[in-house]
């Protein structure tokens, strides 16, 4: 039986209902177009912070619209929680959801996440940039949740042009490595969000941070790796390195913009820097190594072993 309760409840999710439906038709052909706006932002952004580097490290891709149902949801769950007061036009709806529009930045690395999230913030904060924040960021790396959520969200206000004038659009951006994003799906993340299916008990609390602080440590790992790498990779001293005499032919495996790997006839395996294939070409310029050397390829090598790596070092190449 339907209570008075219950479809008073009913009538006032769909006057909600209503009100964003109209608030959607009037404005989400400039909501796609800010996403598409905030998206080229992001990647210039990207571009430079990682410069001649693996411009796979960051990766802004990920852009979404709220689907209409979610948002009725998440005005409906507010109001109840005392969190807002039911609005009453289109605007006003649009005033109480900085999500409605979101996208995903995926980090490598935690020093990838800082090195974007600074960037971005002085990006937003320079009087030449359009893109502004719409209130200072909320750090959930520093500071995670309590559930063990971990991510940087800032929302930014983005202009967009229309018939009516400059439109300003919020748009929420998250900035999480690939594993801060990962322990979203594999804790169930939505399931447990307030208003949804499932409520978290106790052992998925505990098992969900427990799997956040493993993940933390993997990624703080991951940048001690990522360190190093950098460190073998980096321009080699005046002197230049101590090679062996014998040229030998070594087979690419792989390749990326900063260096390849190749694997000679007695099965050793060894990183090509950027700067080897640099000096093979006789440029003093800034190279993608994926550009000159592709898998498959075939060079000859002098080779460079030291106590952290072995490097082959191309005689020349055309």
């Amino acid at each position: 039986m339907t209570t008075g309760r219950t479809m008073r409840r009913t009538k006032k999710a769909d006057a909600v209902a209503t009100l964003v439906d109209e608030l959607y038709d009037q404005r989400e052909r400039a909501w796609a177009a800010a996403l598409v706006t905030t998206q080229t932002f992001l990647d210039t952004l990207a571009d430079s912070v990682l410069e001649d580097e693996d411009r796979d490290r960051l990766n802004a891709d990920t852009a979404r619209i709220k689907d209409r149902e979610r948002a009725v949801d998440k005005i409906m769950r507010r109001v109840a929680n005392g969190q807002m007061s039911r609005p009453t036009t289109p605007e006003e709806v649009a005033e109480s959801l900085h999500d409605l529009l979101g996208v995903k930045v995926l980090c490598k690395t935690p020093r990838d996440l800082t090195a974007f999230t600074e960037k971005l913030e002085q990006a937003c904060a320079s009087p030449k940039c359009s893109v502004r924040l719409a209130h200072p960021p909320t750090d959930y790396v520093g500071n995670p949740k309590d559930s063990g959520y971990r991510a940087y969200h800032a929302v930014l206000l983005v202009k967009v042009a229309t018939h009516e004038g400059d439109l300003p659009v919020k748009v929420e951006v998250q900035v999480k490595t690939r594993l801060q994003d990962a322990w979203g799906e594999l804790t169930h993340e939505d399931m447990y969000k307030p208003g949804k299916a499932l409520k978290p008990n106790e052992f998925h609390q505990e098992v969900a941070r427990r799997m956040a602080e493993l993940l933390d440590n993997v990624d703080t790992m991951a940048d001690l790796l990522a360190a190093e790498l950098d460190r073998q990779t980096a321009p080699e001293s005046d002197t230049g390195p101590e090679l062996d005499e014998v040229t030998v032919f070594a087979r690419i495996t792989s390749t990326g913009r900063r260096y390849a790997l190749a694997i000679a006839p007695d099965g050793r395996q060894g990183l090509i820097p950027a700067r080897s294939v640099r000096a093979a070409l006789g440029s003093n310029t800034r190279i993608n190594v994926a550009r000159h050397l592709h898998v498959g390829d075939t060079v000859d090598v002098r080779i460079e072993e030291t106590d952290t790596a072995l490097y082959f070092h191309p005689v020349s190449l055309g």
